[in-house]
């Protein structure tokens, strides 16, 4: 399974984690997992939509990772968008 690294822009500051996701699967599928695992290791994203970025392109949730032109060992930037209103 390919495996990228994250950057996780947190209420403590940054976090680099290294996760497995496979080729077929969307941030959709495995975001809300990670995000959970991140927290169970003591850290949290501050509030907001969750937003991932890699080579300066925001990712669509929807699509697989290499679709999007991102490969393993990227780095993928996760921080979050403000909720205004």
């Amino acid at each position: 399974m390919p495996k990228y690294q994250m950057v996780f822009d947190t209420v403590k500051g940054d976090v680099r984690h290294s996760v497995d996701i496979d080729d077929t699967e969307t941030l959709d599928q495995v975001l809300e997992e990670i995000l959970w695992d991140l927290k169970e290791r003591g850290s949290k994203l501050r509030q907001g939509q969750p937003q991932v970025v890699c080579n300066n392109q925001s990712l669509d949730f929807s699509l697989p990772l290499p679709a999007q032109g991102v490969y393993p060992n990227d780095v993928l930037r996760v921080s979050t968008i403000a909720i205004v209103g």
